[in-house]
């Protein structure tokens, strides 16, 4: 799935941090590694940086060139893009110019963690990317696990809210589960929070109560249907596990970040290394953008993330 992986660069070894994990990625699916960096035209002082245009990019394609250069990446094949510009604006072009499969980025970069996490570049490619993103927290169990001398499964949470926007999260979460995880299995954890009412009704029978017998038997049925058809479609023959989770909370972004990172319930699922979710789901997309379920995990979590903004139009089912 997963033929040219988008790696943004700024110079900085933070940055440079994506690289292990996308190289493993281009080994399992053959893909070709495109790495651009892009250099802002106004400097940190408020300065043009366009009278020394042609010095800067030829400062890029060197760092650029070693870069690709490196053992880490060998045998693997390289494009390198130079950029005077935006950065955000400038790999956001890119990834509309070039048959871009998945953007692989580090939560910070030269900047800083809150400067990608909460604003600028990550976020911005994050929301608007027609590309899934794939957005690595600093050291997390995700890096210490890829670093370990063996492979072993890496357990990727889809989060769902039955609505078929997020469930386009599930097919990109699955290859880069088995990926990650080659050569042995991946693993997808298909994961439903029901969002409890914020206010309680006490008596004979209270509001959460309520809401729990009415909500839970349908979302019990929607998980076992997703389930089924992602064991019976294209998954069904290849190397991935799939298990699913229900839960509830007046906080469905906690209970998510609760059961991906403390393995809190049920007692009989594995703790997840990336959370993989939809810019927008049930409720349209102002709900998950702004202020809401995606932009609290991207701002809370210390666990890597895969964000996947839904096509236009719906994709072919599983």
């Amino acid at each position: 799935m997963f033929k040219h992986i988008l790696v943004p660069l700024d110079g900085s070894a933070r940055a440079e941090q994506a690289l292990p994990v996308a190289a493993r990625i281009a080994r399992a699916n053959h893909s070709t590694l495109v790495l651009i960096e892009s250099i802002d035209p106004i400097d940190e002082m408020g300065l043009s940086t366009l009278p020394r245009e042609h010095l800067l990019l030829d400062i890029e394609k060197l760092y650029l060139h070693n870069i690709a250069r490196s053992p880490e990446l060998a045998g693997i094949e390289i494009i390198t893009l130079a950029r005077i510009g935006i950065p955000a604006e400038q790999i956001l072009l890119a990834i509309n110019t070039h048959p871009i499969d998945l953007i692989v980025i580090c939560s910070h970069g030269r900047t800083g963690l809150k400067r990608w996490a909460m604003g600028s570049v990550a976020q911005k490619i994050s929301r608007y990317s027609r590309a899934p993103v794939l957005v690595l927290q600093e050291d997390d169990q995700l890096r210490q696990q890829l670093r370990a001398p063996h492979p072993s499964t890496v357990r990727i949470m889809v989060a769902l809210d039955g609505s078929e926007l997020a469930e386009t999260a599930i097919v990109p979460a699955a290859h880069l589960s088995m990926a990650l995880s080659a050569p042995v299995t991946g693993a997808i954890q298909l994961t439903y929070v029901i969002h409890l009412p914020s206010s309680f009704e006490y008596g004979q029978e209270d509001s959460v109560s309520r809401a729990l017998r009415k909500e839970t038997p349908p979302a019990q049925a929607y998980l076992q249907t997703v389930e089924r058809q992602v064991r019976e479609g294209v998954f069904g023959p290849l190397h991935l596990d799939i298990s699913t989770v229900l839960a509830h909370d007046l906080d469905v972004a906690g209970k998510l970040l609760k059961i991906a990172e403390c393995s809190e319930e049920p007692a009989s699922h594995d703790r997840c290394q990336l959370i993989a979710l939809t810019t927008h789901g049930h409720r349209g997309l102002q709900r998950w953008i702004t202020g809401s379920v995606t932009e609290r995990i991207l701002s809370r979590t210390e666990i890597s993330l895969l964000v996947v903004r839904p096509p236009q139009h719906k994709q072919p089912s599983i």
